[in-house]
Parts: structure tokens; sequence; C-alpha cells
């Protein structure tokens, strides 16, 4: 094989292989973060017309960080989120129903508000401990609780 065409054959390998490490890595913060059994127990099947923001930072425990890559809708119907395309994969849509989420916690964390909600496992006694940041969104996510009936906020 000439040299010069070993670029040709080295490049196609490399994004191939980059593609499949990527995809892995993805699957494998879904499955040990927290959003798989999230989205387990509350499947969405579609996006639910409502306030949507974008682009947002959400955190599921130790190793469920999401910088800026969740896209999040509150609605009546509940909480919706699905990551953006690059980490979609093994990161199936999630919609929380605001009946579902069992405690709260509101802090301030240097400059951004932070709210930490509780979501129970459906049929195995676990929860999710899911944290949203941005004074606006919590608002936001708080208001809906109030008003689609959250015990926590009657």
């Amino acid at each position: 094989m000439p040299e010069t065409s070993l670029p040709f054959v080295i490049l196609p390998v490399f994004f191939v292989v980059f593609a499949l490490f990527w995809s892995l890595i993805v699957f494998v913060i879904a499955q040990t973060g927290g959003w798989s059994g999230l989205a387990n127990a509350y499947p969405a099947t579609e996006k639910p017309e409502g306030r949507s923001w974008n682009w947002r930072t959400i955190r599921f425990g130790l190793f469920g960080n999401y910088r800026n890559s969740v896209n999040v809708s509150l609605s009546d119907a509940g909480l919706y989120m699905c990551p953006i395309f690059l980490f979609r994969i093994g990161h199936k849509p999630i919609l929380i129903p605001w009946k579902a989420v069992s405690d709260t916690h509101r802090r301030d964390l240097w400059f951004a508000q932070t709210l930490t909600l509780a979501v129970p496992l459906t049929g195995s006694g676990e929860e999710r401990r899911v944290s949203f940041y941005g004074a606006e969104f919590v608002d936001a996510i708080e208001d809906c609780l109030r008003r689609n009936g959250n015990a926590l906020y009657r």
C-alpha cells in the first residue's frame, strides 16, 4: 500500500472507532447515572405541549451530570426530559408526572438556585434525586408543582 493512501484508510477507521467508543460511554453514563432507571419508571411516548428550556444542566447523583445537554419541557402532564442528539444513545425520554415527586429541596449554590426533586421508582422502593439549576427555571418547576396539585405545594 502506498504511503499516500494510508490517511484514506486511517481516517475512516478512526471515525468508526470514535463513534463506537462515544456510544459506549454515553450508554454507560445512562445506566450508572440514574437516567435509565427513571426512564423505565416514567417513559415518555411523546413530548407534551408546554414551556421548554433547551441545553439545561441537570444532575442525577454522582455520575449523572448532564451539563448544558438536556432539553426540558414543563406541562400539565409533567416534567419532560430528553438529552440533545449527541447524548441520546441509551437515554429514552422521561416524563415525570407532578404527583410522582415525593420531596423537593431548594437551595442557593453560590450564585445559582438549585432544586432537587426526589422521584420514586415504581415498584422498587428506590428513588432518584434529580437536580435542576437556574433561578427562573427552578421557579417555573415549583410553579408547575403548585398548579398541578403536588401534595408538597398545597
